[in-house]
């Protein structure tokens, strides 16, 4: 079992990669600066080769929703694939934001892939009483404080930076229905427990999803 692994995921994703073998000789992926965007540099410096095989694609014939509480999350048909969030938190740097992406054209690495962590300081002092996110730092997440603000001197990247990076952890987390989506996202107030949930539900039904290959995409793209 390998950890953290939903930011490199959603980097391979966003990049168009569905082959692609990588070495990890711990039980986590490195969190690097808690974005995608190492990893972007990562992909763009190895360099990524079309291969001759058609491209598998996972078409979401009907939608799927999961709720826990006020939190919501489905997957709808759509000819492309793209992500609709809101986030809410009782903090005044973040409060209700919303961000709508589709994953084309580059506009993962352009609109997204900076996008960082974040956590909160007095959550972050449990878990390392926990012996937890030993690795956590300013170097790597926002660090929101009660007080209002942050702790990183550098500020934000974007001033939505908080709702950029949960679209980045949704699509890594998605990722993991192990090919390329074809579908509409939408998220509500969704964590890691409701995207797996989410995933998890679509396989389970045989009649949500169908496999086609690039081939067959062009087909029906043309008709």
């Amino acid at each position: 079992m390998i950890a953290t692994v939903e930011h490199l995921l959603a980097a391979l994703s966003g990049s168009h990669v569905d082959n692609c073998i990588i070495d990890v000789d711990s039980l986590e992926v490195p969190i690097v600066d808690g974005s995608a965007e190492p990893f972007i540099e990562m992909i763009e410096q190895a360099g990524i080769t079309t291969l001759e095989a058609p491209r598998q694609f996972l078409r979401v014939l009907k939608r799927v929703e999961v709720t826990e509480g006020n939190r919501r999350m489905s997957i709808s048909p759509a000819s492309v694939f793209s992500v609709s969030c809101l986030i809410e938190f009782p903090h005044p740097m973040i409060g209700t934001q919303r961000y709508e992406i589709e994953i084309a054209d580059g506009h993962f690495s352009q609109q997204l892939a900076s996008a960082r962590t974040f956590g909160f300081l007095d959550e972050i002092e449990s878990l390392r009483n926990m012996g937890l996110a030993r690795g956590g730092s300013l170097a790597n997440a926002i660090v929101l404080t009660p007080e209002g603000g942050i702790l990183n001197r550098e500020g934000l990247r974007c001033a939505d930076e908080f709702v950029r990076h949960k679209i980045i952890d949704i699509i890594g987390d998605l990722a993991l229905l192990g090919m390329p989506v074809l579908g509409h996202v939408e998220a509500e107030r969704s964590g890691h427990g409701v995207h797996t949930a989410l995933v998890g539900r679509v396989l389970r039904d045989d009649s949500a999803w169908e496999i086609i290959d690039s081939s067959a995409l062009e087909t029906s793209v043309n008709a």
